[in-house]
């Protein structure tokens, strides 16, 4: 609040005394250096605090606050009054300091000045409020925005957990069945998800490097299940410390590809996971055997996924999932702005 006292009183000051030095300079060439210098000095005085009467009255009666269309006729009506305190102001010193006619050219031209400086104090002031005000009110927006895509995200976190256990637990029942002893080591593996997917939940992204060890860990969890009907192929840079993505987002397409694509093959088959980083783009891709299948693009973990980038990067990223290059083959490839 002081600092924009100190703005307001640096612009009053500042723009009045212009004007101060502007009557100064005709009054000493017309007058000589005896003319009442002190008089034009209370002059200006006298408008810095007229002017700022308004603004306290302005800010008590809410006039700043007001729409544009509402707030005209107020600034017209006091406008013109200020302009007639102008005028009653010049014809006093007027009198005092010459005792002379105060009309015709006289006249004129106090009457134009009162005209162009009240006006453009009004509007100056009021512009700059409407421009805080306009600010202020974007800010807002904003944060309103902001809050309601975190609570948002926080809502689908919350569906993804429960998506991911039930997923995870009907593996582990299976492996239960086929081979009990294992299928404690696949509990393990499982609390190991669950301390990930909990502690990612309220992070918007996280690095490559922890979700990749995250899905290493699923896939093990998945090859006491499938054993040698899963196979695994990784194609990786050196370093992944440049890239970031939505927790359990390549999870995701990995569990997909396991749940709609190896599972359904007597012989299993393959997953594939490459890493195309590109000038603008980045992308992750997914590949694995076995047909592509309408229900396989309408998932609920997918779906989740397509909704979380949305909220995430807007239009700068994308999922998308189809037939492979190769027969009897699924992609699903996720792609990323550079810059994030």
């Amino acid at each position: 609040m002081a600092q924009k006292n100190s703005l307001y009183w640096a612009c009053q000051i500042g723009g009045w005394g212009t004007v101060v030095l502007f009557w100064f300079y005709y009054e000493i060439r017309d007058h000589g250096p005896g003319a009442m210098l002190w008089l034009i000095l209370l002059e200006g005085v006298g408008q810095i605090l007229v002017t700022d009467a308004y603004r306290r009255l302005a800010h008590r009666r809410g006039w700043l606050k007001l729409p544009v269309l509402r707030l005209l006729p107020v600034a017209s009506l006091a406008w013109l009054l200020l302009v007639a305190q102008y005028l009653l102001m010049a014809y006093l010193v007027f009198k005092l300091r010459y005792s002379g006619c105060f009309c015709g050219d006289v006249l004129l031209g106090v009457v134009s000045g009162g005209v162009r400086y009240h006006a453009i104090w009004l509007l100056a002031f009021h512009l700059y409020h409407f421009a805080r005000h306009s600010a202020a009110t974007e800010a807002e927006a904003a944060r309103q925005a902001q809050l309601a895509t975190e609570a948002r995200l926080a809502k689908l976190n919350a569906e993804l957990n429960p998506h991911f256990l039930f997923n995870a637990l009907t593996g582990i029942k299976a492996l239960t069945r086929e081979d009990p002893a294992r299928s404690r080591a696949a509990i393990d593996r499982l609390a190991e998800l669950l301390r990930y997917a909990l502690r990612q939940s309220d992070q918007p992204t996280v690095p490559l490097a922890e979700e990749i060890a995250t899905v290493e860990s699923y896939l093990a969890l998945e090859k006491m299940r499938l054993e040698d009907r899963l196979q695994v192929n990784w194609a990786l840079p050196p370093s992944l410390d440049p890239f970031r993505l939505p927790p359990m987002a390549l999870h995701t397409l990995v569990e997909n590809a396991v749940k709609h694509g190896i599972t359904h093959l007597p012989d299993g088959g393959t997953i594939s996971i490459l890493l195309h980083d590109k000038r603008s783009t980045w992308s992750l891709e997914v590949q694995n055997d076995g047909r592509f299948q309408v229900l396989q693009h309408q998932g609920t973990g997918l779906r989740n996924l397509r909704q979380r980038l949305t909220l995430h990067y807007g239009e700068s990223a994308s999922l998308e999932i189809g037939p492979g290059p190769a027969p009897e083959t699924t992609v699903a490839q996720l792609i990323f702005p550079s810059s994030v």
